[in-house]
């Protein structure tokens, strides 16, 4: 092979190669602005030669440039990532967020306790309620089925008791007044001097 034969075939090689650069970076283009080229499109590369004899491509015609027509190949569209969907909310929470009690009971006193006499009726009743007391309930003591103290603790302190027979019993009512659990009932006997014979 001789040396210009040589040099055209390396001329050859560097215009193909040189056409495939170009047509890559047109492709690449169109790609990224997501826009369609048909299938049938061409672009049209102009090449001239420096004064080494390597090729140089333009997309404008020059005066000695040789025009090179290629066919580009279909490019799909750039796709849209749609944004995504917003999370629905969570549930609110309902108002009514009652406390379900598994227990109440009186632990002082025990039942059948006698209060003796110099005591002037002075009674602590102390309770304990599983689970702790919840927003909007209350704890109310009844003696004999009559309400005489109440509030968010399950102590309270009594004085001036009558003399004879309590009946103490615990219950916790909700805001609407209705009992949610009771406590067994204690029996206290008062043992007071009476009034007549003061």
């Amino acid at each position: 092979m001789g040396f210009h034969q040589h040099k055209t075939t390396l001329g050859a090689f560097a215009l193909a190669k040189g056409l495939a650069t170009v047509l890559a970076t047109v492709l690449a283009t169109v790609t990224v602005i997501g826009v369609s080229v048909p299938a049938n499109a061409e672009t049209r590369v102009y090449v001239t030669r420096d004064a080494d004899g390597n090729p140089i491509f333009s997309d404008r015609q020059s005066t000695g440039s040789e025009a090179h027509v290629v066919k580009e190949l279909p490019s799909m569209p750039a796709f849209r990532r749609d944004a995504p969907a917003p999370e629905a909310p969570a549930p609110e929470e309902t108002a009514d967020q009652s406390t379900t009690y598994t227990s109440l009971s009186i632990v002082t006193p025990s039942n059948g306790t006698q209060l003796e006499r110099g005591f002037n009726g002075e009674l602590e009743i102390s309770g304990v309620l599983t689970p702790a007391l919840g927003k909007g309930d209350r704890v109310v003591l009844k003696d004999r089925g009559q309400e005489i103290a109440q509030g968010q603790q399950t102590y309270f302190s009594l004085k001036d008791l009558d003399r004879g027979e309590h009946r103490f019993r615990l219950e916790v009512q909700n805001d609407a007044g209705e009992t949610l659990l009771s406590s067994q009932t204690v029996t206290v006997f008062v043992q007071r001097s009476s009034s007549l014979a003061r």
